[in-house]
């Protein structure tokens, strides 16, 4: 096996244990609450202390992958989240769960932006699919398993512990391509020139945090809406949501078979496109069955934007800075993903679900206009070297 290709489904096992924990918390938690006396709501302190943490670790990556060896921080964040997710397994105290999420978060963090950035710099829009698409399976394989093991009697420190044993893997894994995974800056004192004007930066971490934003609330409030809102049965509500996931899924699986064929500006722009007519159709709602496909739609639109986003930030900003802006904008994800569906949150509750579909529309035509004044911003700044200095 050649060193790409191992270095390859190294990153792909990565991404796809990046999207377990979190959807593995999800099924868990109500027997977790139930054996720590919490509650319910107390998922909530979680998930802010992973995404603080995660956010945080995203925006030191750059100075971070500059000071040290990429391949051996990916060594130590495989450990730390094994760590972390065994003390998850053993929990018997709330305080030890707030504790473990803190490297849990980090770990995550550094695990995405090293691996998107590296991909960026150093590989291609198939590399870039594949390691996207092994999210997506690993955040719909995740908590299919945790209901499994709930089902069979089984306790839910079972789930967790097997995540530890499987991150130690992904140690061992990261530890055999260490010496592969290197930054352009790595192990040098200067700083980075960055390609492209500060507002092009800004944009572009503007377009991450709407579109993080968009696919969060559509994922977390869809069900809701499609049931309470529009009094579709439980069941097929849960299947259309379902559906959501796999299509995503597989958009990204042909993004890894082709990308590298897909132009990337066009595709991005028919992609949002898509998404809001999707969402749009979710929105209108003349029958049940529109309403679904909009959503599954909407799915399999969302594919093509975060990894093709992500492989142009090299082209705007230059390889140096790369990881840089790499940081900020899985930063600025991770905290629409936590602020945008709370904001919804209110609305539901002063007008009720069925304003999750006009509120999901009226931001995904945000969200078109965005990468559209990305696009012409970007492509009008091009070429124009400017040193930066960075944090």
């Amino acid at each position: 096996m050649t060193t790409n290709r191992r270095s390859l489904i190294v990153l792909v096992l990565g991404f796809t244990l990046l999207g377990m924990p979190g959807a593995t918390l999800g099924v868990a938690w109500p027997s977790m609450a139930d054996d720590l006396a919490r509650s319910l709501g107390d998922l909530g302190v979680l998930t802010i202390v992973t995404g603080s943490a995660y956010s945080i670790m995203s925006l030191a990556s750059g100075n971070l992958s500059r000071r040290f060896s990429a391949g051996r921080m990916l060594v130590g964040a495989a450990v730390a989240a094994a760590v972390a997710l065994a003390l998850y397994s053993i929990a018997d105290a709330w305080w030890l769960l707030i504790v473990a999420s803190v490297p849990l978060g980090a770990s995550g963090g550094a695990i995405d932006a090293i691996g998107n950035s590296f991909v960026a710099v150093r590989r291609g829009a198939r590399s870039m699919g594949a390691i996207h698409a092994a999210f997506g399976f690993g955040s719909m394989v995740a908590p299919l398993a945790m209901t499994g093991i709930i089902a069979i009697g089984a306790p839910w420190r079972v789930g967790f512990a097997i995540l530890a044993g499987a991150e130690v893997i992904l140690a061992i894994g990261y530890l055999t391509i260490a010496a592969v995974i290197r930054m352009p800056m790595e192990g040098r004192s200067e700083r980075p020139r960055r390609i492209g004007r500060v507002r092009v930066l800004a944009m572009s971490v503007w377009v991450f945090f709407i579109y993080a934003g968009v696919e969060g609330s559509t994922s977390l409030w869809a069900f809701t809406l499609l049931t309470e809102g529009q009094g579709i049965d439980d069941t097929i509500a849960g299947l259309a949501v379902a559906a959501h996931w796999g299509a995503l899924f597989t958009s990204r699986l042909l993004i890894g078979i082709r990308g590298n064929r897909m132009p990337l500006d066009a595709t991005i722009s028919a992609s949002v496109l898509g998404i809001g007519v999707g969402l749009g159709m979710l929105w209108w709602n003349p029958a049940p069955w529109v309403a679904i496909a909009g959503l599954v739609f909407a799915g399999f639109a969302n594919g093509p934007v975060f990894p093709f986003e992500v492989m142009l930030t090299s082209r705007r900003f230059g390889a140096e800075f790369t990881p840089w802006a790499v940081g900020y904008q899985l930063a600025a994800a991770t905290a629409a993903i936590a602020i945008v569906p709370a904001v919804i949150g209110l609305v539901v509750n002063a007008y009720g679900p069925l304003a999750i579909a006009g509120v999901l529309a009226l931001l995904s035509l945000v969200m078109i206009a965005s990468v559209e004044t990305l696009r012409v911003v970007s492509n009008r700044s091009a070429g124009t070297p400017m040193p930066v200095s960075t944090p």
